[in-house]
C-alpha cells in the first residue's frame, strides 16, 4: 500500500511534464494562454462534478466560513496553471518542468515565515545547488543567451503558486474535505475567474474543427488537470507534502525532458542533464527529514 502511495505524487509529476506538448499544439492553433487554461480547468471540473455525482454528492458540502481557503486554492492553481503555460510556450520542456521543480524552496520559505520553521544549513545548501542546477538546464554557461527572461520569472512564479497550493490543499484536507471537494471548487472558481480573459471564440472554432479536436481539449483537460491533481492532492492528504513534492517534482522533469525530445527535438546536452540530477537531488535532500525530527509515524 506504501508503494502504491509513493507513485502517486511521480505519476502527477509525469502527466504534468506533458502539459507542454498540449500547450504549443494549442498555443500553434491561436489561443493565448488564458484560454488554453480555461479549457483545461473548465472541461477538468466538468469531470470532476460528473465523478461527484456518481460516487457521493455529499462531497459538494462545505461550511461557508471555508469559503476564503477554497477561494485562496482556486487562486493558486490557477497562478500555477496560468504562469507554467506561457513557460512551456517559450521555454524548453525541461528547463519549465525543472523551475517548476523549485517550488519546495518557495515551500522552505514559507513554511519559515509563516511557521517559523528553522531553515539549517543543510537546506540553504540545497537551496543553492538546486539554483545551480537549474542554471545548468538552461544552458546559459554553455553559450545560449537567448533565454526568455519572461518565461523564466513565468517558471519561477508557477513554482510559487506550485507551493501555495500544495499548503493551503493540505490545510483543506486536515479540515475533512475529500480530494474532489478541494478540487471541484478549486476548478470552479478558478474557471468563473478565467470566463473575462478567456476567448471563447477561439475556443469553439478549435472544437468546429471535429470530435478530434473536442477528444484532445478533454484529453488535454485530463492529463494536465484532472488526473494529476486527484494524485497529488491525494497524495499530499495522505504522505508528509515535503515527500510528495519531491517525487513530483524528481517525476516531472524528467517527463518533460523526454516528451522535448519526442516531440520538439530538444536535445538536452551531458552538462543540461547534470544540472536536472542536481536540481532534483538537491530537492530531494531538502525536503528529507533530518533525524532528530523524524516522526514515528513517517518511519513506518
Amino acid at each position: 500500500m506504501r508503494s502504491a502511495l509513493l507513485l502517486l505524487p511521480i505519476l502527477s509529476g509525469v502527466m504534468w511534464g506533458a502539459a507542454g506538448v498540449f500547450v504549443r499544439t494549442l498555443s500553434d492553433f491561436g489561443m493565448d494562454g488564458p484560454t488554453i487554461v480555461f479549457s483545461r480547468v473548465s472541461l477538468a471540473a466538468i469531470m470532476m462534478l460528473a465523478v461527484i455525482l456518481v460516487s457521493d454528492r455529499r462531497w459538494l458540502r462545505f461550511d461557508p466560513h471555508d469559503l476564503r481557503m477554497f477561494v485562496a486554492c482556486a487562486l493558486a492553481m490557477l497562478g500555477l496553471n496560468a504562469f507554467y503555460t506561457v513557460s512551456v510556450d517559450v521555454l524548453s520542456l525541461s528547463l519549465a518542468a525543472v523551475l517548476l521543480s523549485l517550488s519546495p524552496v518557495f515551500m522552505l520559505v514559507m513554511a519559515a515565515v509563516i511557521f517559523r520553521e528553522r531553515v539549517t544549513a543543510r537546506k540553504v545548501v540545497c537551496m543553492v545547488a538546486s539554483i545551480f542546477g537549474c542554471v545548468l538546464v538552461s544552458g546559459f554557461l554553455e553559450g545560449d543567451h537567448g533565454l526568455s527572461v519572461s518565461g523564466i520569472m513565468a517558471g519561477l512564479a508557477a513554482a510559487f503558486f506550485y507551493a501555495l497550493y500544495g499548503i493551503i490543499s493540505k490545510r483543506a484536507a486536515s479540515r475533512g474535505y475529500t480530494t474532489y471537494t478541494i478540487l471541484f471548487y478549486c476548478l470552479l472558481i478558478s474557471t468563473v475567474v478565467l470566463i473575462p480573459f478567456s476567448d471563447l471564440g477561439m475556443m469553439a472554432d478549435y472544437v468546429s474543427g471535429g470530435l478530434a479536436d473536442l477528444g484532445y481539449l478533454i484529453l488535454h483537460a485530463a492529463v494536465a488537470s484532472f488526473l494529476p491533481y486527484i494524485l497529488y492532492t491525494t497524495a499530499m492528504s495522505r504522505m508528509e507534502g515535503g515527500t510528495a513534492s519531491i517525487l513530483a517534482a524528481a517525476g516531472e522533469p524528467t517527463a518533460a525532458a523526454m516528451f522535448g525530445l519526442l516531440f520538439f527535438t530538444e536535445i538536452p546536452t551531458p552538462l543540461m542533464l547534470v544540472g536536472m540530477v542536481i536540481a532534483i537531488g538537491s530537492m530531494a535532500v531538502m525536503c528529507m527529514p533530518s533525524g532528530s525530527t523524524r516522526s514515528p509515524a513517517a518511519q513506518n
